[in-house]
């Protein structure tokens, strides 16, 4: 009987490289929701383009979210690193395809990534009764009722 191979396979799995540790995916996770409005100047068919290009940056800064458009209004929530999501909300906030930008929560997220599935999530909501009210509210109510409108919607 060989004695040396189970202190050779011991040694293997001794020396064998250690994975790095996993990191949780809502690690110092920010998010963000805010609505606008699209600009009387820019054509509808530039939604496409908007979540074209959020669907390539977000992938690169490890940003998750969903954009809900009813043909008149936005509104977007982001979750992801801080930095990268404060960084792409002052971008947003400055984009000529919409205005009346308006903030409508910010902060630390304890929970999971709601879109831990999504680069950009995007919906394109035929009736705006689901989204009535959102506009108007504000903090943790607005997430509420983001969290509580999720299920109503065809996330595509």
């Amino acid at each position: 009987m060989d004695t040396c191979a189970p202190l050779a396979d011991e040694r293997a799995r001794r020396n064998r490289p250690k994975s790095p540790p996993k990191v949780a995916l809502n690690s110092n996770l920010y998010c963000i929701l805010y609505h606008s409005q699209l600009a009387p100047s820019a054509p509808i068919s530039c939604v496409a383009d908007i979540v074209k290009t959020a669907r390539g940056f977000n992938k690169d800064h490890e940003i998750t979210g969903i954009l809900v458009f009813d043909g008149q209004r936005f509104f977007q929530y982001l979750e992801g690193p801080k930095q990268a999501v404060t960084g792409l909300v002052t971008v947003i906030a400055t984009d000529p395809r919409h205005v009346e930008f308006r903030l409508q929560h910010q902060g630390e997220r304890m929970e999971e990534r709601m879109f831990r599935n999504w680069s950009m999530a995007y919906v394109l909501v035929d009736d705006s009764e689901p989204l009535a009210d959102l506009d108007a509210i504000e903090g943790e109510s607005a997430m509420n009722k983001l969290k509580a409108l999720i299920p109503m919607l065809d996330i595509a």
